[in-house]
């Protein structure tokens, strides 16, 4: 006959059931927290995922509105400038007049319509680790390189991704963005410019600096076109401010 169990053997036993047991209710516990753990982090996730796509309609809505806005303003300056000339030449001013619209034209607050040029930056699509002095980057520097390159080539008018270039313009570097005049604009950028666009496209594709910064990596593009529209300058801060400064300086 086989031999009963012994009291030790039995402890033993009961004590390895219920070591298992609380194994058990712990893996259990450890499963459960995850799974809602999971549940929270899924629900956070969606919820996150509306919010950014509530906000990029948003931004989208702004940015036509803001669009919308800047050709309202346009229209009304330009109805603004007619009827200031028409008043000044009604009342024998026609030499004033002619005056203010050389002045408007030089201060770049006035359309500039005509044949020219694009140039299209972007940084370069390899990622380089090695690259410490961030060459293959389109940085503020090469802006500044092709404005001034369009103006000695006698650019009536130039524009970077729409922003009209008038002598307080400024070009800095902010992080990944660029700022002009006082927007903030990304990769690409596009400088437009009203000149010859056969001699000014000539002088850009044998610029030894511009092939050098293309052999470095990043996109450059130009492009002849036969008509190209430079807006007016809609920086009204600094025109503010500029306004002051002349009551300042000469108080009426």
């Amino acid at each position: 006959m086989p031999s009963k169990p012994t009291n030790a053997k039995v402890k033993k036993r009961h004590v390895e059931n219920l070591l298992f047991m609380v194994l058990l209710l712990i893996f259990g516990t450890f499963l459960m927290i995850q799974i809602r753990e999971g549940i929270r982090m899924q629900e956070q996730f969606s919820s996150t995922r509306i919010k950014h796509d509530t906000y990029l309609l948003q931004l989208d809505d702004l940015k036509s509105e803001n669009d919308k806005l800047k050709e309202q303003n346009t229209l009304l300056a330009s109805q603004k400038d007619t009827l200031t000339e028409s008043v000044l030449n009604e009342q024998g001013y026609s030499e004033l007049a002619e005056s203010l619209t050389g002045i408007r034209d030089l201060a770049g607050l006035t359309v500039v319509d005509g044949p020219g040029v694009t140039i299209t930056l972007s940084d370069s699509t390899i990622t380089d680790t090695t690259d410490i002095n961030q060459s293959s980057l389109i940085h503020s520097q090469d802006v500044r390189y092709f404005v001034d390159l369009l103006k000695a080539a006698g650019a009536k008018a130039i524009a970077i991704n729409g922003e009209r270039i008038v002598c307080t313009t400024s070009i800095i570097c902010t992080g990944p963005t660029i700022r002009v005049n006082n927007s903030r604009y990304p990769v690409p950028f596009v400088i437009t410019a009203v000149c010859d666009p056969n001699s000014t496209y000539d002088i850009l594709q044998n610029d030894l600096h511009v092939i050098f910064r293309i052999s470095e990596g990043v996109e450059i593009a130009f492009e002849k076109i036969d008509k190209v529209s430079i807006p007016a300058f809609s920086d009204f801060t600094v025109i503010d401010a500029l306004s002051k400064e002349l009551e300042v300086i000469n108080p009426t």
